[in-house]
């Protein structure tokens, strides 16, 4: 083969990059992963008769989110990696960037198949948990917190539907209950998760797919992320439970359930304050410092005072 393996034409495309001033994108290709697939097509130019090669360019989640929000450093890879690739036999064809899945940080076209001389597969192919784990570090990597915490706490499932002459794949995002009920009254945020996950399953071949939402009935509710779950554990070494129920615009409510009662709890940001009870909705409400759950021994004063206030609530 005249055109040099991935590995090679990266490096060519580097040197190309790094001899042009762009250092930081010739570092983002040393530290991606280029891959050819599919076999090459044959195009006429003029007189010349040349091998076409599609490549993708396997990067990290912050460098998706870096060439995707800045198309003309893309557009300067692909013609560092065009010119690397030209040859009187050959041309490249096209360069697509695919993200970097967990945990083998191979993109989703390894488990998709479809390209014969693919290299090896050092790890099985990843699971479609690890596209929902690509898309969640999409999310962070926007910084969109809001939909990196909902696809955290979400599990998924796939499956193949047929469309004209090909098959799509098809995603059902499971969302837990408070989850799902805010994406229906935020379409933004819906769009922001579709767009990950669709984001975290392209491939060269296979650039589109469908993603659908749907609850959580699979077994145990998703594990809480910190600092809930410090709270949690504190509370279930006292006999509580702690569940959440509704995260609106943000914020998170958690329902604190002992054998005498039942407290409403609300994570609000901000620095330490004295805690607060009222009672609402026939149930004692108590607000809680997200800050405060940072440091082991106040997570234990909380959830002391959690379970006094259930000691003095009813289940109504």
């Amino acid at each position: 083969m005249l055109v040099p393996e991935g590995s090679a034409l990266a490096e060519g495309a580097k040197g190309l990059l790094e001899a042009s001033g762009e250092a930081e994108l010739a570092a983002l290709v040393a530290r991606s992963v280029a891959e050819l697939v599919g076999e090459a097509d044959r195009w006429s130019m003029g007189a010349r008769e040349v091998r076409a090669y599609r490549v993708v360019l396997v990067v990290a989640a912050k460098d998706h989110v870096l060439l995707t929000t800045h198309p003309g450093r893309l557009a300067r890879i692909r013609d560092a990696f065009a010119a690397a690739a030209r040859s009187p036999e050959t041309e490249l064809e096209s360069l697509s960037l695919v993200l970097a899945l967990p945990p083998a940080g191979a993109g989703f076209h390894r488990q998709a198949g479809g390209y014969r001389d693919a290299p090896p597969r050092a790890e099985p192919p990843p699971p479609p948990e690890a596209v929902l784990g690509g898309a969640a570090e999409l999310c962070e990597a926007r910084k969109h917190h809001d939909a990196e915490g909902v696809l955290r706490r979400a599990s998924i499932e796939q499956s193949f539907v047929q469309a004209a002459a090909r098959s799509m794949r098809r995603f059902l995002v499971r969302l837990d209950p408070a989850d799902f009920a805010r994406i229906e009254r935020d379409p933004p945020l819906a769009e922001a998760l579709a767009s990950a996950v669709r984001d975290a399953a392209a491939t060269a071949d296979e650039p589109a797919s469908a993603v659908h939402f749907g609850l959580r009935l699979d077994g145990p509710a998703a594990p809480l992320l910190q600092p809930e779950a410090e709270l949690s554990r504190s509370l279930a070494a006292k006999g509580v439970a702690l569940v959440p129920v509704a995260r609106p615009d943000g914020r998170t409510w958690l329902v604190a359930v002992g054998s005498s009662g039942v407290v409403l709890v609300e994570m609000v940001p901000g620095p330490e304050k004295a805690l607060v009870s009222r009672g609402e909705v026939k149930v004692a409400r108590l607000r809680v410092s997200a800050d405060a759950l940072t440091r082991p021994e106040r997570v234990d004063t909380v959830s002391a005072q959690i379970v006094a206030a259930l000691g003095a609530a009813k289940v109504r």
